[in-house]
């Protein structure tokens, strides 16, 4: 009969106990590695709150926390929000729209487009295929585009029910770039110039207050989770009272009065660095954007009268010869008289509050078209006329093109 060594006992447990200690080591490892880069491990699959996906309503969002880190806390993701009345109606997407997401994509080239919407699969399929206009078919075919298939929220955490449209999308902004950051414009924004110094700044969010100081949430950057994201998220289940700002602009600003400064959680950007127009309607407002000008010879606008498609247009560069960046650099520049104020190159975006209706018709114009942009007779095309200058060279637009791309 064989008898075990007493050591050979001893050194079986030993072994044991070390192979208990490594995975009791290995087990607190991972929580800790978990809790510490949570942001980045949760974000494997996204399943927003209200929402449903399906493969063949190609909702589903996937993300690979291993993938797309250019190293900013700002992840490089852009998000849109288009919600419909009814589901089941049709998109009804704009030119000014098309180009408020091709100045994004040019300026800020990000890793991902999302279209938070609650259109349904007919919807966008009539899209796509060009039914409701050229420019909802260019939209929704976007390259990069990721559509977010989403349930209006219709009661705030405080149990009052959110009746108008423009809040329940608010509650969407917020809980979307709660989960996976990166940074959020209304239609009516338009790129000028690249984001990443702001991503990549170290500050976990970033706002710009419009004229009179309150923080404007049309441009909001924000890494997931940060302190800022989750304040607004819970503020605004808080205090919603069903007004048009109180939940929303009003929450931030009272978050940005004690978060601005601590640590880098909050950078607050002037308002020339978002926001450069007032909201107002008059001349240092909507009505100095839009307005339109009279032709000259051609100089500093263009006279499209006998336009064909395919005919040159100029790209103005000659104006972009003053340097700016100086100290002692000229208060005027290359520029019609009644383009003094608006200097672009101090702005990240251009925030085109759009007047009413009746406001707009008062300026003698019916709407954004191509060719109103193409012309450059206001200080709103001349902001975005690269664009369309680049649109036109590419094929992608007419200057006989309506606003919104029907025939």
């Amino acid at each position: 009969m064989l008898t075990k060594h007493p050591m050979s006992i001893t050194g079986a447990i030993a072994t044991h106990r070390r192979y208990i200690l490594l995975a009791l080591t290995s087990f607190v490892l991972f929580w800790v590695i978990l809790y510490s880069y949570g942001d980045r491990i949760d974000l494997a699959s996204i399943h927003y709150p209200g929402s449903h996906h399906s493969k063949e309503n190609n909702t589903s969002i996937t993300i690979d926390a291993t993938k797309e880190s250019d190293g900013a806390l700002i992840p490089n993701y852009l998000h849109l929000i288009y919600a419909l009345k009814d589901p089941k109606s049709s998109f009804n997407f704009h030119f000014k729209d098309y180009l408020s997401l091709y100045g994004a994509q040019h300026h800020w080239h990000p890793d991902r487009v999302y279209l938070h919407t609650n259109a349904d699969k007919e919807a966008l399929d009539r899209g796509r295929a060009g039914e409701s206009g050229k420019w909802t078919q260019l939209i929704l075919n976007h390259p990069n585009l990721i559509i977010n298939n989403i349930e209006l929220q219709e009661k705030a955490g405080n149990g009052l029910t959110i009746q108008r449209m423009e809040a329940q999308t608010d509650f969407v902004r917020a809980k979307v770039l709660h989960d996976i950051g990166g940074y959020y414009i209304d239609f009516d924004v338009h790129a000028l110039r690249d984001i990443a110094p702001l991503r990549h700044s170290g500050y976990k969010a970033v706002v710009g207050i419009e004229a009179g100081g309150a923080v404007n949430l049309g441009v909001l950057l924000t890494a997931p989770r940060s302190q800022m994201i989750r304040q607004w998220v819970e503020g605004m289940n808080a205090a919603f009272d069903g007004s048009y700002v109180q939940h929303a602009n009003g929450v931030c600003s009272k978050i940005r009065d004690h978060l601005e400064g601590v640590d880098s959680e909050l950078l607050v950007a002037n308002q020339g660095s978002f926001h450069p127009v007032e909201w107002s309607d008059g001349d240092k407002g909507k009505r100095g954007l839009f307005r339109n000008y009279d032709l000259d010879d051609g100089t500093f606008t263009n006279n499209l009268t006998s336009f064909s498609d395919g005919d040159a247009l100029p790209d103005f560069a000659a104006e972009q010869d003053v340097d700016h960046t100086k100290w002692n650099a000229a208060d005027s520049y290359k520029g019609p008289e009644w383009a003094k104020e608006w200097l672009w190159t101090k702005s990240y975006t251009l925030h085109a509050f759009r007047p009413h209706t009746d406001v707009f018709d008062s300026f003698g114009l019916e709407h954004i078209s191509p060719r109103y942009v193409l012309e450059r007779r206001s200080n709103y095309a001349r902001a975005v006329y690269p664009m369309a200058l680049d649109m036109y060279r590419r094929g992608l637009i007419s200057v006989h093109d309506s606003y919104t791309g029907l025939p």
